[in-house]
Parts: structure tokens; C-alpha cells; sequence
């Protein structure tokens, strides 16, 4: 069973537990080539790393922010890898000199064995001369809002609301949204 990128990245940073992938052993790249844009180059890393379930190479892509809110809230990032699993990094906007979003495709088997295609928009952050990912929009369909999350604000995760699929306001786990693609320095 192969879990979606959402599964991987998202839920666990609610404590949703649940078994899906498992430990993913090729290091070959499924991704394409590497981007010359330092920008989806990160990204390009980020998500290679996650689909070979390697943690560290993977949290070293987030910016020092993201990785010290989700430490001190015990929310330990650790992707299960997927062999099955490949992706596509697309267009790179600037949003400000030191923002950025990147939009990607992450393609798997579903628990069913089906092809299973992910949206995901990433944010990333110039930290020190690096960039970095602070957090991820995913579509999860076209009659359901996107799963916003700010990694540097892991505890105000926005989610889509269980009122069925044509409400379009997210509800939030605790305080109101920080939007990590448009959120200032902290």
C-alpha cells in the first residue's frame, strides 16, 4: 500500500497515525533532471528525499523555523518512502525578493493499487542565502478547499471542513491561519 503525499507530510503533523508506504530502498532519482533554478532545485531535493524515505536529507530542506516548531511540538517528520512514487516540479513564482512558491506533481499507488496524482504548491522562504521550505497548499479536488500548512506555524493547520464537499471555508486546529506563502519574518 502506498500512501499519498498528504498522508506522508500533512497528517502527521495532526498525530494522525496511520500505517501506509513502506520504507522505500532505491536512491535513484523520480524525479526527472535536477532544475538549474536554485528554487525547484530545493524543492526537487526536498521531494526526492521523501520519496526515499530519507528523513534528515529532507529536513535539512526546511527552513530552521519549520524544523524547530515541529520539533518543539514533538511532531517528528519522517516519510515512509515510496519506491513506487515519482514527481514533477513545475513553475517557480517569486512572490517577494526573499519568497517564493513552487508548484509540484507527486505521483503514486493509491491503497488500491491505482495511479494516484497530487497537486502541491510549495513555500519556500531565503534563509541565510539558502532557500528553504516553510510550508505546502495541496488541492485534494475540485469541489474541496486545498489543505493549507505552515510549517513554521505547524499548530494552526488548516484543514477542510467535514461538512461535505462544497464548503469552502477551512477549519482550524487551533488559531487563526498564518498563510505560510504570504506570512512575513518572524
Amino acid at each position: 500500500m502506498r500512501c499519498s503525499l498528504i498522508h506522508v507530510l500533512a497528517l502527521p503533523l495532526l498525530a494522525v497515525s496511520i500505517g501506509c508506504g513502506t520504507q522505500g530502498t532505491s536512491s535513484d532519482s523520480a524525479g526527472g533532471d535536477v532544475p538549474n533554478d536554485p528554487v525547484a532545485k530545493v524543492v526537487y531535493e526536498f521531494l526526492n528525499a521523501v520519496r526515499a524515505g530519507e528523513t534528515e536529507a529532507a529536513s535539512v530542506r526546511l527552513t530552521p523555523l519549520a524544523l524547530q516548531r515541529t520539533s518543539e511540538l514533538e511532531l517528528n517528520f519522517s516519510p515512509p518512502g515510496s519506491a513506487t512514487a515519482s514527481f514533477e516540479v513545475g513553475a517557480v513564482e517569486m512572490i517577494d525578493s526573499d519568497k517564493s512558491v513552487v508548484e509540484s506533481t507527486w505521483k503514486d499507488l493509491d491503497a488500491d493499487g491505482q495511479p494516484h496524482e497530487e497537486k502541491i504548491t510549495w513555500a519556500l522562504k531565503l534563509n541565510q542565502g539558502q532557500w528553504r521550505i516553510s510550508g505546502m497548499a495541496a488541492e485534494l479536488g475540485e469541489d474541496q478547499p486545498p489543505i493549507v500548512m505552515d510549517f513554521e506555524n505547524p499548530g494552526q493547520f488548516a484543514a477542510p471542513t467535514s461538512q461535505g464537499p462544497n464548503t469552502s471555508a477551512p477549519r482550524q486546529a487551533s488559531q487563526p491561519q498564518q498563510d505560510p506563502f504570504l506570512s512575513g519574518p518572524r
